[in-house]
Order: structure tokens, then C-alpha cells, then sequence
């Protein structure tokens, strides 16, 4: 179920299993339940008891194999901002910040049904598919 939160989309994957990792010129997710998040910038891993890591899909994927440990992870919740960021936690207690960018689309959602979320350049967000929009 798609629900606000004052300013933000709490997403609807709660308690989804992380089915595949797909590295290209982005990080894609795919979750059990027909959704998936591609990330096309740089976002922040924060991982408990750990130092925060900046990785770029765009990079040398060497080192983006801490992402390697959320393969078949749980998420624990989703929100995606008005302003274009995303914030992904999971029950391992990592946490991944993609922050909006101000020139191209940082990441997007695509659910099932046709819907459509994404952080656009100017650091907005766009929905297709959810109701009215924010």
C-alpha cells in the first residue's frame, strides 16, 4: 500500500527479500514482489557499527562489493522524498542514502501496475500511478 508521510512516500516493500543485485552504469535492486530501485549516482551505505562508504555505480565496481551483502537482504522500510532522495533500510542494519541530483534522475522505482517513481533532475519527485500526487 502506497502511503504519505508528511513529506515523503513511505514505500510499500517493507519485509521484501533484496532477489538480485544488478551492476551495469547503475545498481539496480529487485525485490520479491515485482518491484525494483535502480540507482544511477553516487549514494551513501551506512552500515551499523561500520564507517559510512560513498560508492558510485559509475566507478570501478570492485568497490562497490560492500553492496554484495544486500543481496537477499530484508528491507525493513522505504521512503522516498518530495525533494528526490531515497533512503532504503534493511534488517541487517544497513542503510543506503541516494541523495536528489540537481542535473539527471538519481534513481527511479518501477512497482507493479504501472507505477512509477522517480527523482528527477532539479531535485523533485515524480509518480506515475500512485493517486494524487503530493
Amino acid at each position: 500500500m502506497w502511503r504519505r508521510g508528511g513529506d515523503h512516500w513511505i514505500l510499500p516493500i517493507e519485509g521484501q527479500l533484496v532477489t538480485q543485485l544488478r551492476f551495469d552504469y547503475g545498481l539496480t535492486f529487485l525485490f520479491e514482489e515485482g518491484l525494483d530501485v535502480r540507482v544511477e549516482q553516487a549514494f551513501v551505505l551506512h552500515r551499523a557499527g561500520d564507517e559510512d562508504l560513498l560508492m558510485d555505480p559509475e566507478g570501478d565496481h570492485e568497490l562497490l562489493a560492500p553492496v554484495l551483502r544486500l543481496g537477499r537482504a530484508t528491507v525493513m522500510g522505504g521512503l522516498a522524498f518530495d525533494d528526490g532522495r531515497l533512503e532504503l533500510t534493511f534488517a541487517e542494519g544497513s542503510r543506503l542514502s541516494v541523495p536528489s541530483s540537481d542535473q539527471y534522475e538519481a534513481w527511479q522505482l518501477n512497482g507493479p501496475g504501472g507505477v512509477l517513481v522517480v527523482s528527477v533532475g532539479a531535485g523533485a519527485l515524480v509518480t506515475w500511478g500512485l493517486g494524487a500526487q503530493p
